[in-house]
């Protein structure tokens, strides 16, 4: 009896192995991405966000120097003795000229990436815009980036980026001072 059953057994195990059983997967083996895994951006439609920290300065000095003398002298005589006269007219000019440039920028900009290339990186592309007291002002990004320079918290230091374009644009909306102002009324 107990041989009948391990054969019984044996039989079903036999027929079950046989019929061809399909399946499907609960989950996309592509798209599939862990709970404890990064949630850095690594494909098309991804999100990153960019952290903006730039400083440029440029600076150009240039220094003239002119004199120019002018002496006009006449002398005169007459019954009542002589005219001693001159004239005189001189000119100096010196001057010296600094053009200095400093930019600041600090944002942060969520940018999506667009493209990926043949290297692997990724091309991304954000735009921000702000306005601040009535003045817009737009941080335009693009550039190329390496998946490994992605921090864990799918942050990213615009330092990092390759091919960088990095464009702000703002209205400034400056009052001229009253000294300024004078002149430009009396046309200089």
């Amino acid at each position: 009896m107990f041989h009948n059953k391990i054969l019984g057994i044996a039989w079903i195990a036999c027929a079950l192995s046989c019929i061809n059983v399909h399946a499907t997967s609960l989950f996309n083996e592509q798209t599939f991405s862990s709970l404890t895994a990064d949630k850095r951006a690594m494909a098309i439609g991804d999100t990153v966000t960019v952290i903006v920290i730039e400083n440029a300065q440029a600076k150009s000095r240039s220094g003239s120097s002119n004199a120019n003398d002018l002496s006009i002298s006449a002398s005169g005589s007459s019954p009542q003795g002589s005219w001693p006269y001159s004239m005189g007219l001189g000119a100096e000019f010196s001057g010296d000229a600094v053009t200095s440039r400093n930019g600041f920028i600090k944002a942060q900009i969520t940018a999506i990436v667009n493209d990926i290339d043949e290297f692997g990186n990724l091309v991304i592309r954000g735009t921000q815009n702000i306005t601040i007291d009535g003045e817009l002002q737009s941080i335009e990004l693009l550039g190329r980036v390496r998946a490994t320079d992605i921090m864990a918290n799918n942050t990213l230091l615009s330092s990092r980026i390759m091919d960088a374009r990095i464009n702000f644009t703002g209205e400034e909306k400056e009052s001229e001072g009253v000294l300024s102002q004078l002149f430009t009324w009396l046309g200089f």
